[in-house]
């Protein structure tokens, strides 16, 4: 039988999550793990992820002693997210937009 850990908090408890389909949950746990354990690595990321994810990746970071920013695109639903040391500068959004 295979045993499971709980990595961390998730932030949750403000009931941010009661308006969300089971399935828009599930992909934002997903997305919390895998940016988890790209954190655990300790390398700058610059990365997109999904905007109602993207305060909950910030205080994972910082709790992990990371600092981080994110903002909104002009993509409906993303965000772009900053954690220590990754580049800032203007780049092409998810909507093609600089």
């Amino acid at each position: 039988m295979q045993t499971h850990d709980l990595s961390g908090c998730l932030d949750i408890d403000d009931q941010g999550l009661e308006q969300l389909t089971p399935q828009e949950a599930f992909a934002l746990g997903v997305e919390w793990a895998i940016f988890f354990k790209r954190l655990k690595k300790g390398d700058p990321i610059r990365d997109f992820c999904l905007a109602n994810n993207a305060r909950r990746l910030e205080k994972l970071a910082e709790r992990m002693g990371r600092s981080s920013e994110s903002r909104t695109t002009s993509a409906p639903n993303w965000a772009e997210i900053w954690i220590d040391g990754a580049e800032h500068e203007e780049v092409a959004d998810l909507a093609g937009n600089i």
